[in-house]
């Protein structure tokens, strides 16, 4: 037989949905505006497969980009990973809200709002212009580190190297200022 006696389907297996707490209608209408600092996006950019993620987050209004790197995309790790990239930032903003997609990865938000003070707001499925910005600047991140990349390689000094390059770089939003 094809499964060789082992069942198709595992009954009360552990769901990876997340039972969200809000949505991004309920986010303060200041945060669409881009008047204060504070209002980030996020969301994570994999490796090849079992070779790590790495966690982004922009801000709205600053376009300041941060990053750490994961071992892999169980939500504790990445709940690490938000911290660390915080930390890794080298000087402290504001941490008004955090705007996420829904993947399972992020199922400890509870834990990443308790972490760092903040309110979490999750996007529309299968929305991605929702965090536009968040996906303007993961695409900048593939110009370095392309599909398949094994991020177990990756160190913490080169990915802040890219990070700088990233928060240096002249935007047409800015004025042409970094």
């Amino acid at each position: 037989l094809r499964r060789r006696g082992k069942l198709k389907y595992k009954h009360g297996a552990v769901c990876n949905t997340i039972h969200l707490d809000r949505t991004i209608h309920e986010r303060p209408a200041i945060v669409e505006t881009k008047e204060r600092i504070g209002d980030w996006e996020g969301d994570t950019v994999y490796g090849a497969k079992g070779k790590g993620c790495i966690v982004t987050l922009v801000e709205r209004k600053s376009k300041v980009f941060a990053a750490a790197r994961s071992t892999n995309r169980e939500a504790e790790n990445v709940r690490k990973a938000f911290v660390h990239a915080f930390q890794l930032l080298g000087f402290s903003l504001p941490i008004e809200t955090i705007t996420l997609d829904n993947g399972s990865e992020f199922a400890k938000f509870r834990d990443i709002e308790t972490d760092l003070d903040t309110k979490i707001y999750f996007a529309d499925p299968h929305a991605p212009w929702q965090r536009g910005l968040n996906e303007n600047t993961n695409d900048m991140i593939r110009f370095f580190f392309p599909k398949g990349t094994d991020f177990h390689k990756v160190t913490d000094e080169e990915l802040q190297a890219v990070v700088s390059l990233i928060n240096n770089r002249p935007r047409k939003t800015l004025g042409f200022l970094s």
